[in-house]
């Protein structure tokens, strides 16, 4: 999570001030936003979850669906109402998938040898 945080901020930073806050830095941020929220409730929710003896399958479902319905509703505003550019929002985004790849790659080789 902290991997996340600091690729999300760092990138986010740097673009505000590069981009001067233009639009397309800001669309980047609230990717990066959304981005880290859902990856910190997934890992939130599967901390607590692992103790929970008894309907853990339903609330895991409720939380899912409930952030999946939050995040369409953040991105139907950021696209259909403001309608920031998408590649840049998808380049927020994909700070999850950026974070994923580098902290893997780095414990791959850790736990191999």
């Amino acid at each position: 999570m902290r991997s996340q945080l600091m690729v999300a901020t760092t990138s986010s930073l740097a673009l505000l001030v590069m981009g001067m806050f233009s639009v397309w830095s800001l669309a980047f941020m609230a990717g990066a936003v959304i981005a880290t929220l859902n990856f910190w409730a997934l890992a939130r929710v599967g901390q607590i979850l692992v103790h929970v003896r008894s309907g853990a399958t339903l609330t895991l479902l409720l939380i899912f669906y409930g952030k999946l319905i939050l995040s369409g509703i953040a991105l139907y505003v950021l696209i259909g109402i403001w309608q920031v550019p998408i590649w840049s929002l998808l380049l927020g985004l994909s700070t999850v998938v950026v974070t994923i790849t580098a902290w893997g790659l780095v414990h791959f080789g850790r736990t191999k040898g």
